[in-house]
């Protein structure tokens, strides 16, 4: 959420009630030097976390070392299956798509095709998506789903079936949804961008009809209609004064700081996309302050180490799509107050296509436009195995992150057969990784005979605070030290020294006390936090984030 912090700058957090809101808080972030305080709307996060690899926020460390940790997948994967033969999922189910939990229950939004979609693999080849469409599912526990009958649309001559009601001429592709609760008008508080294609239903400037990320409106997140505002009346034609978003694949759509995102990548080299060059496919990411009018301009969120002098990218041999090291889909991200976490697919090419793996990658960003690896190529979720499990050719992200009890849930979907050519073949589904809770990664000691320490980046807080650890290891033998330093790092008398707070439990949220006091208070003045893990078993402590948050 802040700007793009280095060294030397500062992180702030402004902790304060926001009226109509109850318990939740907004943060503001700034620079020292640069650019004024952004404030941001926090509806739904309460807490400003301090992530273990978020080196922005945690900038200076001693005999510390990062271990980014791998998620987990569920046992019974995948949570939802590809659909019976008749269904509108019977042939693909791909996710691409949204998970929000709204009203106790989680609602899924996913893309699928049944048999007349893709025929033969030439018929997909042609991109012939008369097949393609959204559907919707349901879960009370992210695990067991749903298809729900909600007798909306005809398939096959009759409505019972789990189709969400769109405008004729879209099909499903990229389901990016957005659930804002606080919107004044009802009718518009679930919001997507939905892709138009091979339709005259709905003219787009410049006619670029396919491919184009159509801002939508919806009630309840089942009967959609184009944003009033695009169409004039009696007319199916947007105006040229609302630029569209076209020829993007798109796995993120987020809001940071008052303006929305879409995160995805160009279609191979474009025309209309300058900043394709010279990395083939990577992040892009477009912005817009409404949601109906969408950037011109792309900013290059993220390309891999390296990735533009590979031998097999899209720029050195035009129409090799398939070969190469790619960034591949944009990133889809996850909002977490004052930070963010996005996950990209690691394309992996050949000039087989049955050879082509996806694993997905792990990014963090600060600013909402500039995304990093905390470890370069790291495979957060790494494919099966051919022949044995489901998701064997990659893992394709989608928007999808939830905290149930200790643990983080993360929907992933399955790319199509990576052979092409099996036209019988029915592939598809959505699984799901598990970490516990926030357990992306952890700093722990690299000389176990030495203290490890932590400095973070200055922090403001309009009030009082209290701060928690989510660490492991942690114990009578391995305590982990917490004192607070003012912006030159001298130590605070009342939270340093003999005051300083020693912590000797584990935990996801174990909360840190001084010795006469429970709550940060610093008057407004900026401060940062020191911590240290200490004792003869120091080695076994794995910190993997601080909480700042209202008493």
């Amino acid at each position: 959420m802040s700007t793009l912090l280095r060294p030397g700058f500062f992180f702030a957090f402004m902790l304060a009630s926001v009226s109509g809101i109850g318990s939740a808080s907004w943060v503001r972030a700034q620079a020292a030097a640069g650019p004024a305080a952004i404030e941001v709307d926090q509806s739904k996060v309460t807490a400003a976390v301090l992530f273990a690899f978020d080196d922005h926020s945690i900038p200076f460390t001693d005999n510390l070392q990062l271990s980014m940790e791998k998620a987990g997948k569920y046992a019974g994967n995948p949570v939802m299956p590809i659909g019976a033969t008749g269904d509108p999922d019977e042939w693909i189910l791909r996710y691409y798509g949204t998970v929000i939990h709204v009203g106790g229950k989680y609602r899924m939004w996913y893309n699928t095709a049944s048999r007349e979609g893709f025929v033969t693999p030439q018929q997909q080849a042609t991109e012939d998506f008369r097949g393609w469409r959204f559907a919707y599912a349901e879960s009370a526990d992210g695990i067991h789903w749903l298809k729900p009958n909600l007798g909306l649309v005809d398939f096959r001559g009759n409505r019972n079936n789990n189709l969400v009601l769109m405008p004729v001429g879209f099909h499903g592709y990229d389901s990016l949804v957005l659930h804002e609760p606080a919107e004044p008008d009802p009718t518009r508080r679930y919001k997507m961008l939905a892709q138009l294609r091979q339709s005259g239903a709905v003219r787009v400037p410049g006619g670029a009809a396919n491919n184009a990320f159509v801002p939508m409106y919806s009630a309840d997140g089942l009967r959609w209609r184009v944003a009033d505002e695009l169409l004039a009346a009696n007319s199916r034609e947007i105006p040229v004064s609302f630029h569209l978003v076209t020829a993007v694949e798109a796995a993120g759509l987020y809001e940071w700081q008052g303006m929305y995102y879409l995160s995805g990548q160009a279609i191979g080299p474009h025309p209309l996309h300058a900043a394709t060059a010279p990395y083939g496919r990577h992040v892009e990411i477009w912005h817009s302050a409404d949601f109906l009018h969408w950037s011109e301009t792309q900013t290059m969120g993220f390309a891999r180490e390296g990735q533009f002098r590979l031998a097999g990218s899209n720029l050195i041999r035009p129409g090799a799509r398939s070969e190469g090291e790619q960034t591949h889909e944009g990133a889809s991200v996850w909002n977490r107050g004052n930070v963010l976490i996005g996950l990209t697919g690691l394309w992996h090419g050949s000039a087989d296509w049955s050879k082509v793996t996806h694993p997905l990658g792990f990014l963090v960003s600060n600013d909402g436009l500039h995304f990093r690896e905390p470890q370069p190529d790291f495979v957060f979720g790494d494919i099966g195995e051919r022949g044995r499990d489901w998701d064997y050719a990659g893992l394709a992200q989608g928007q999808g992150f939830e905290q149930v009890g200790d643990k983080t849930y993360i929907w992933y979907g399955a790319p199509m057969d990576q052979s092409r050519d099996a036209p019988t073949l029915r592939e598809g589904g959505v699984g799901l990784l598990i970490v516990d809770r926030d357990h992306f990664g952890s700093l722990s000691t690299r000389d176990p005979d030495r203290d490890g320490t932590l400095i973070t980046s200055e922090i403001t807080a309009a009030g009082p605070v209290r701060l928690w650890l989510n660490a492991d290891g942690v114990g009578p033998d391995s305590p982990v030290r917490v004192e607070l330093l003012d912006r030159k790092e001298r130590p605070l008398a009342a939270y340093s020294g003999v005051g300083a707070a020693v912590v000797r439990n584990s935990g996801l949220r174990v909360p840190v006390a001084w010795k006469d006091r429970e709550a940060i208070v610093t008057g407004g003045q900026p401060f940062k936090i020191r911590v240290r893990l200490e004792g003869q078993e120091r080695n076994a402590i794995r910190l993997y984030a601080l909480y700042l948050d209202q008493p």
